[in-house]
């Protein structure tokens, strides 16, 4: 192409060009005309004031649920969205106590391999007490599930209740308590008349002059599997499912068959003919001597096969053995340690008035090693055998020895405490003067200790001191010991509140009792509940000095007060008078029958209305500081229950989730505990 042709293309080019600008500025001028800036901005505001509504709306909604359970959440099947504080508390404790009168139901194969069921009654009922082996925290559940998924920020927290309520979250509960060896125990005992112990071959003696004995052949038993039995009540119960647990049963084998015991047994009768075994144990402090003999016959009698890792011997039973030194001759051997005992005499004056001294235990376990090991040589040895034992025992340290009074620090009263067990029943009466006067009186707590109330009142036994009563334990009435100790504990209660210490332990009765209502307003709510092993009464001595406990009791009029001295650090402590909320009816009498007793009798337990309440406790310290306590206590309601002898319990069909239906046919009633206020308490037969 030439340069004409060149040039031509190039102011066309720029023809085009500029014909094209010209174009798009027409264009622009058209749309400048057309658009209105007004209507963009209202459009932008109409938007950004949707979007503040909807997130105005979204904090709104989420803060909706600040103090209620989130939207959508169950616990297992049962929906609790929206409930508030009060409401949840009220829903838990029916929950519970549905539950819990509704009973376990266990599972089992019986000896015929047909499976057979048993519902166990997780409670304990006394005139005064209710114990139920088990139970949930429903204050901490509340607390727990009020502040589900609610730890983030204002934001978050509405997104939260967002999803919530769209994917309907299924929780558990998770303070679920069991006291396990109780209920255990209850398990065991049902289940006794099923099993059958695996035994091994053995002997009887049947007598010393001429020898004779027979054979015993072994046999295989039954035992069932308690392994998973707790951990599943635990799942159920924190579902607020009734429990319905399947224990499995297995054969068990004897470790001794009949041919093992024919290898030995032409040693049996070297145990005899050379005279039995002498227990013998010198006192330290009296220097007198006292010796047991134990007989070949008795020997013939507790002579038992076992099996060591060099093979088999004759030796003595364990349970017999240690059964005979535990009734026989702990009680000649065992003193308990006595710790140094203080009074206040004249002028406030501590003085000494029981000194302390070491006890005496004996070692029940070595003692027993020693007489089976003598029976053990008879069986390989003619002659040159020990008979003589001396006992193997323990000496036991007082936790507080005799010392110098004025080093005490115990100058002055730092609280008294009060009750009053008026209308109790003879052998109550004496349990509460034995805790009294031979476990508290003149007590001391050391500083820095943490008191506890069950071990400063054990054992619990008859031998140490205690009386029994008859009590209801699920559908059988059985003797419990020491009842009455919760007078000692409420009263321990207050001391010490009014003492100003710090308690690291309490728990509410389980029922309204007029034994431990305050004395100020006579309503329910200072009180504390003990029952070994567990709960207990503990209080924490930050007095820097040593606590001097000292009782006074009046059996003529009810009067039980306590007294704690020491020195006083500035602190101060009272408590307000307690406040009923509400309280609930007792219900409907409960009949259960039972084959305990004989058919058509009837054994009953005093109704208790229910009740909620609340009290403060106000301490003082010693630095100015004000710290105040809110103790909550729930009281349930319990109807008058009625065991009913009859000869066969009779059974009712229910369907698996009509949970009414099951507590009927666990109680013969229904359970309906209805919520309402201002209720009068009921007379409490007995009481």
């Amino acid at each position: 192409m030439g340069k004409l042709g060149k040039r031509l293309s190039f102011y066309t080019s720029l023809f085009v060009a500029k014909k094209l600008i010209m174009s798009t500025k027409e264009v622009l001028k058209n749309i400048n005309k057309n658009i209105s800036w007004r209507k963009i901005w209202i459009v932008l505001v109409i938007v950004l004031v949707f979007f503040g509504v909807l997130f105005t709306s979204l904090l709104a909604y989420g803060a909706s649920y600040e103090g209620r359970i989130l939207p959508g959440l169950h616990v297992d099947d049962i929906d609790i969205s929206g409930m508030n504080a009060d409401e949840l508390r009220d829903f838990l404790q029916d929950m519970n106590t549905k539950l819990v009168d509704a009973g376990v139901r266990f599972f089992f194969s019986g000896k015929d391999g047909k499976e057979e069921m048993f519902v166990l009654h997780p409670t304990i009922v006394t005139d005064d007490n209710f114990i139920e082996l088990i139970s949930m925290d429903v204050e901490k559940e509340v607390a727990s599930l009020l502040n589900y998924q609610k730890t983030q920020s204002s934001l978050a927290r509405s997104w939260t209740v967002i999803v919530s309520r769209l994917t309907a979250p299924n929780i558990k509960l998770r303070s679920i308590n069991v006291d396990r060896e109780r209920l255990l125990e209850e398990i065991k005992n049902k289940l006794e008349p099923y099993g059958a112990e695996a035994k091994n071959a053995s002997v009887v003696i049947n007598n010393l002059t001429p020898f004779d004995y027979t054979f015993v052949s072994s046999t295989s038993g039954v035992s069932f599997k308690y392994d998973n039995v707790m951990s599943q009540i635990i799942i159920d119960w924190s579902a607020l499912r009734i429990p319905e647990i399947h224990i499995d049963s297995t054969e068990t084998e004897p470790e001794i068959y009949d041919e093992d015991l024919q290898n030995i047994i032409s040693r049996l009768p070297n145990i005899f003919g050379h005279g039995g075994l002498k227990l013998k144990y010198t006192d330290s402090h009296t220097k007198s001597t006292n010796y047991w003999n134990i007989s070949e016959q008795k020997i013939a009698d507790w002579v038992d096969v076992q099996k060591t890792e060099d093979g088999l011997i004759f030796g003595l039973n364990f349970s017999s053995t240690t059964e005979y030194l535990e009734t026989s001759v702990s009680p000649k051997v065992n003193k308990e340690a006595q710790d140094a005992k203080f009074k206040i005499g004249e002028n406030n004056k501590v003085t000494e008035f029981v000194g302390s001294r070491p006890g005496i235990s004996l070692d029940i376990k070595n003692t027993y090693q020693k007489m089976n090991e003598a029976v053990v040589q008879k069986t390989w040895h003619d002659d040159g055998v020990a008979v003589s034992i001396p006992l193997v025992v323990e000496q036991v340290e007082p936790n507080v020895k005799t010392g110098e009074v004025n080093e005490l620090g115990i100058k002055e009263i730092l609280g008294i405490g009060y009750s009053n067990f008026s209308g109790s029943p003879a052998n109550r009466i004496k349990n509460i003067r034995h805790a009294v006067k031979d476990k508290l009186n003149g007590l001391l707590v050391e500083p820095g200790q943490e008191f506890s109330l069950l071990k400063a009142l054990e054992p619990f036994t008859l031998e140490g001191g205690y009386l029994s009563e008859l009590v209801i334990k699920g559908d059988e009435i059985k003797p419990e010991i020491a009842g009455g100790l919760c007078q000692v504990g409420s009263t321990m209660f207050r001391t010490a509140m009014n003492s100003g210490l710090q308690i690291t332990e309490r728990r509410n009765h389980s029922l309204v009792v007029s034994y431990y209502n305050d004395n100020r307003n006579g309503l329910p709510g200072t009180d504390a509940t003990i029952y070994d092993p567990a709960p207990d009464f503990r209080f924490l001595n930050d007095t820097g000095s040593y606590i001097l406990i000292t009782t006074d009791m009046n059996v003529d009029n009810g009067d039980l007060y306590f007294t704690m001295w020491g020195t006083n650090d500035g602190r101060s402590g009272s408590y307000t008078e307690p406040v009923v909320h509400k309280w609930i009816p007792a219900g409907e009498t409960k009949y259960v029958e039972t084959t305990s007793i004989e058919p058509g009798e009837e054994k009953c337990q005093s109704a208790h209305s229910g009740a909620e309440t609340s009290f403060s406790y106000i301490q003082k310290l010693a630095s100015g500081e004000k710290k105040e306590t809110i103790y909550s206590s729930y009281y349930r309601p319990l109807p008058k229950i009625c065991l009913v002898g009859v000869e066969k319990i009779t059974e009712e069909e229910c369907s698996e989730d009509d949970l009414a239906c099951i507590a009927d046919k666990a109680n013969s009633t229904s359970v309906k505990d209805t919520v309402v206020d201002d209720t009068p308490p009921v007379e409490f037969a007995g009481d």
